[in-house]
């Protein structure tokens, strides 16, 4: 999916074991190394504020990753609303967080500062 800072990739699973829907987002991201401790530290936080779903850096891949299950025990099945529930979700947050991320490897700021740079989530109607 195109997104106004990057293209994502989306990818559901059925885990039979778990019984869940497992929706894992992804997208390229190259730090530094000597950033890599600042970005665990800023995913920390930035996970602090998401309810559902979470953030993890896979550095053999190279990839930034948005991962959400959603539990569907005793034969339940997933509806097209909660699916596409799932993937809004994750691209808003992916959307929300990039620029504080890139400003944390690229822009030299401190997780505390990159994440105060995140877009906030506007909650009813004006």
């Amino acid at each position: 999916l195109e997104g106004q800072w990057r293209t994502y990739s989306l990818t559901l699973a059925w885990s039979g074991y778990d019984e869940a829907l497992r929706m894992v987002c992804t997208f390229e991201m190259e730090p530094p190394e000597d950033r890599l401790s600042g970005l665990y530290e800023l995913l920390n936080a930035i996970n602090d504020e998401c309810w559902s779903g979470a953030f993890t850096y896979w550095a053999e891949q190279k990839l930034m990753v948005f991962r959400y299950g959603l539990i569907l025990s005793g034969g339940q099945t997933a509806t097209a609303e909660q699916i596409d529930r799932m993937i809004f979700s994750a691209i808003s947050k992916a959307e929300r967080y990039y620029p504080a991320i890139q400003m944390l490897i690229w822009g030299d700021r401190t997780p505390r500062e990159a994440l105060q740079i995140a877009i906030s989530e506007a909650y009813g109607r004006a």
